[in-house]
């Protein structure tokens, strides 16, 4: 795993986003995938929803993906990339001051078929997501598949195919950004370092 964070916190201070390929190794990207296909063929993923507490709801014509929360994610590949993501919040903290106290991580399971609108990843009236962390976990992914994360950048959009291993970061609050229909199933380790809310 990529110990020097130095480029990520320049990108981040300068533009507020980087992609990162190659990020893991193969056999770390196959136990990360391993894990997750795991607990979706038990049963264990549930329908992504948008929205939080009382207002949380499912609209399938907005979002169609199934994600699976990990609540401590402390053992194998997924807990060494949780200590990694808390080594890189304490020295974004020490660089650029971003009052970060937390990560949290859940596996996002798209089917065939499933997109995700655009939007921005904080819930209404929220600010505590601050940075946006995507690791993709999709050997061989082929244009033709679909897909890609497509993010609306100051004067630009930018579309990111969502191959195994590339690491994406971008500010929450910053970017708009949405998940292209995708052609067959699609896999990713997705969360954000937080701020109290």
């Amino acid at each position: 795993m990529c110990r020097n964070k130095t480029a990520i916190i320049e990108a981040l201070a300068s533009q507020g986003w980087i992609v990162i390929p190659n990020f893991l190794k193969a056999n770390q990207i196959r136990q990360l995938r391993d894990q997750a296909l795991s607990h979706y063929a038990a049963g264990e993923f549930k329908q992504a929803s948008i929205g939080q507490g009382n207002n949380k709801t499912i609209q399938t014509e907005i979002r169609r993906d199934a994600v699976l929360w990990l609540e401590e994610p402390n053992t194998g590949v997924a807990g060494e990339f949780l200590a990694w993501l808390t080594e890189l919040r304490t020295e974004l903290n020490r660089e650029l001051f971003l009052s970060l106290v937390e990560a949290e991580l859940h596996f996002a399971l798209y089917p065939a078929g499933g997109f995700y609108r655009k939007h921005i990843d904080n819930f209404r009236g929220s600010s505590a997501r601050l940075v946006t962390v995507i690791l993709y976990l999709n050997p061989d992914w082929q244009p033709e598949q679909g897909g890609q994360l497509q993010m609306y950048l100051d004067n630009k959009t930018l579309e990111v195919a969502p191959e195994a291993g590339t690491l994406v970061l971008f500010l929450s609050e910053r970017f708009e950004h949405e998940v292209l229909p995708t052609e067959q199933e699609r896999l990713s380790l997705t969360g954000w370092l937080r701020r109290r809310s």
